[in-house]
């Protein structure tokens, strides 16, 4: 067994254990808020919402890591296997900047989002979740190619120069949901509303944020460096496949 396939194994063996308890932990979070009414808010299901798409990426990374390792793709094959996974990845990304805006909007402007109907709401948040995410699937159907990758991950779907700016553009999300989620802390801070009632919103926010940024960010950003160097080799390929777990 070669250098490569012994990596790919250990690699699908750790996805199968993320899948198992990802699903566990994404579960428990959505059986708690449909348990408990008082936990009930337009921000838990959203966040309820973003558990769902964690659990497709994950089975996305299954389905293009697990159930075929050891198998070399060409970008356009792996793209057939992995759309579903691109889209519910850039979800992911979009819904966690909806969900600090939501907040956001919650703490500034509390008149009008009380007032906000539901059905306004839901166009508010779904519309621009859609509509990025269909926009960044149907970029990698028009921009892949016949192109062999090492590893069949969202970025190698497309070809290498869209796969870059595709993996910049979650590095810049990231940015934003971290200003976004620094200016809620400063108007924490700062304002004269009711702090208790504040702080219990920005805790439920809190474990969201940290693991977005400790293991999704900083995953990108490991994954922009290995697209961008000189020379992407097999062994960059390996190394890229590991970051799968920690954007996921």
């Amino acid at each position: 067994m070669d250098g490569r396939l012994l990596n790919l194994y250990v690699i699908a063996f750790y996805k199968v254990v993320f899948l198992v308890l990802g699903f566990i932990g994404n579960s428990l979070f959505i059986h708690l808020i449909y348990r408990r009414k008082q936990l009930q808010s337009r921000t838990s299901i959203l966040q309820c919402v973003q558990c769902i798409f964690h659990l497709l990426c994950q089975i996305g990374t299954v389905v293009s890591g697990v159930l075929d390792v050891g198998t070399l793709y060409r970008r356009n094959e792996c793209l057939k296997r992995i759309a579903f996974y691109i889209f519910f990845q850039t979800a992911q990304g979009i819904i966690m900047m909806v969900i600090v805006l939501d907040i956001l909007a919650f703490v500034k402007f509390p008149v009008f989002y009380r007032r906000l109907s539901s059905s306004a709401y839901i166009a508010f948040v779904t519309v621009p979740v859609l509509a990025f995410s269909v926009f960044t699937t149907s970029l990698a159907i028009f921009t892949t190619n016949d192109e062999f990758v090492y590893s069949c991950g969202p970025p190698f779907a497309f070809d290498a120069q869209t796969g870059v700016y595709y993996n910049m553009l979650f590095i810049l999300l990231g940015i934003i949901v971290m200003i976004l989620y620094l200016i809620l802390i400063w108007i924490f801070q700062t304002s004269n509303q009711n702090r208790t009632n504040f702080l219990r919103t920005i805790k439920r926010l809190q474990l969201s944020v940290l693991i977005f940024i400790f293991t999704w960010f900083f995953g990108q950003i490991l994954g922009f460096v290995v697209l961008r160097a000189p020379e992407f080799s097999e062994w960059s390929g390996m190394m890229f496949a590991h970051t799968v777990m920690s954007i996921e």
